[in-house]
């Protein structure tokens, strides 16, 4: 049924403005009678609603749908100010750079000087936006007082020279924070901080942090549930405290790390460098609702004192434990593959299992009499009955193989030793040789099969 007004379509999302008032009319007119009602007869929540799933430019042009929709746009609870606000070109000269800069923060204050009503949600991420500190620093102090419970801010600079931008304390007066998200910038808390008592996620991405941050800071957090830590200088060791953590996530460097206080994390991603860590036990001790544990890199490297303090098990299993994924470990005989078997031997409901072997890494070679350590290494633990830790697997993965006889020894020991499982997965490292494939498969599939089920599949 056609529409009665005329309206200059701005782009596809007035279209569907307009499409849906044709819908409204045909559906709630009877026939032969016209009842009047168009989309500005929507419910002024309906219509806010709608405008915040809208670019705020997109937002701002629904204004000539009707007289009601006019000023609605004002008091949309979420601001989004990203690429599709604006868009900085990267060959800019230093000083167009700051004059485009200063005008995309004066187009971000005509838009929060006409706000009215609180704003829950607010992001600023505008990939080139540099030298406004001063003007960053007022909207943040504008944020704290609006109730803003979602904030995001990134400041991704097109030159690495520029230095980050230090947060302004008003940050931390924020009292309805319950997610906070930050990029390239340094976030250092006051000595009168105490914390936001609602903050429940947590994002830190390239941020500069202060050596007591995790002791002091996630301290004051009570109810945290999920932390994620990319690249951020954290101090040597790092102590995580927080009883209502559910995931946590690492990337960056670190000689060691205590769970202290963590009753209910459930998945752990560690992608670590420098880690010394000695103490295995006392690490997953901390960890008793642990479901999903992610390893890179050299987490599971020993020091100089190589494997003989390696445990068979840990002192107490992982029980809850049903998938990980060890990224990058090193069967080279220093001890990694000692952990590793003692993490799977010590999680007895072990569900889903991936491996990717270090390819800058010495694999081990065979011995005179054809047999490599790490089947030695399987053959004593399937003999210590090692086979009941893996009763529950389902799954077992090889990411990126490289088709080496470690990787064929792994095989063979899970299809020989799960008695549920249903696939074997390897994937191939792109550059490995097709003839180097079918000896793989060829090896893999006489291999004794403990499981009915259990299928082995090589590809992509």
């Amino acid at each position: 049924m056609p529409c009665d007004y005329t309206v200059v379509y701005h782009n596809h999302y007035l279209y569907l403005f307009s499409w849906l008032n044709c819908l409204l009319i045909s559906r709630m007119e009877p026939v032969g009678k016209s009842s009047g009602i168009r989309i500005g007869d929507l419910p002024a929540d309906v219509i806010k609603h709608i405008l915040v799933f809208l670019p705020i430019k997109d937002a701002a042009r629904t204004s000539v749908l009707s007289r009601k929709w006019r000023y609605l746009r004002r008091s949309i609870h979420q601001l989004v100010f990203d690429d599709d606000f604006a868009l900085i070109p990267q060959h800019l000269t230093d000083s167009e750079l700051k004059v485009t800069s200063k005008q995309i923060m004066l187009d971000i204050y005509k838009c929060l000087l006409v706000h009215d009503g609180p704003i829950t949600k607010f992001v600023l991420s505008i990939p080139g936006l540099c030298s406004c500190d001063a003007e960053v620093d007022h909207v943040v102090l504008y944020l704290s007082s609006k109730g803003v419970e979602d904030l995001t801010l990134v400041f991704e600079a097109f030159d690495s020279d520029i230095d980050d931008y230090r947060m302004h304390l008003s940050l931390f007066s924020a009292p309805h924070l319950k997610s906070l998200t930050l990029e390239s910038c340094e976030l250092t808390p006051p000595s009168w901080f105490v914390g936001f008592s609602k903050l429940t996620h947590l994002r830190l991405d390239l941020v500069i942090l202060p050596d007591d941050f995790f002791q002091n800071f996630l301290s004051k957090c009570p109810m945290l549930e999920f932390l994620r830590v990319v690249c951020c200088g954290c101090p040597a060791n790092l102590e995580i405290v927080a009883p209502s953590l559910k995931s946590f996530e690492f990337v960056g460097s670190f000689q060691d790390i205590c769970f202290k206080c963590t009753p209910l994390l459930s998945f752990v991603s560690l992608n670590a460098w420098d880690t010394h860590t000695h103490e295995m036990g006392a690490i997953f001790a901390s960890l008793p609702s642990l479901r999903q544990f992610l390893v890179k890199y050299n987490f599971l490297k020993r020091p100089a004192a190589g494997d003989r303090n390696v445990p068979t098990r840990l002192p107490i299993p992982l029980h809850l434990l049903e998938v990980l994924n060890v990224i990058c470990i090193a069967f080279d005989g220093q001890g990694s593959e000692h952990i590793f078997f003692c993490l799977i031997m010590s999680s007895p409901n072990l569900r889903r299992l991936t491996v990717q072997l270090n390819a800058n890494q010495l694999y081990d070679q065979p011995a005179k009499n054809g047999t490599t350590g790490t089947r030695r290494l399987l053959e004593v633990e399937d003999c210590s009955g090692s086979s009941d830790c893996l009763r529950h697997l389902r799954e077992f993965r090889i990411d990126h193989s490289h088709g080496t006889q470690v990787e064929l020894d792994l095989v063979r020991f899970i299809l020989a030793t799960a008695p549920l499982l249903q696939l074997i997965h390897v994937t191939p490292e792109y550059k490995l040789s097709p003839q180097k494939i079918i000896k793989f498969m060829k090896e893999a599939m006489q291999y004794t099969r403990v499981s009915k089920e259990a299928k082995v599949m090589y590809g992509r």
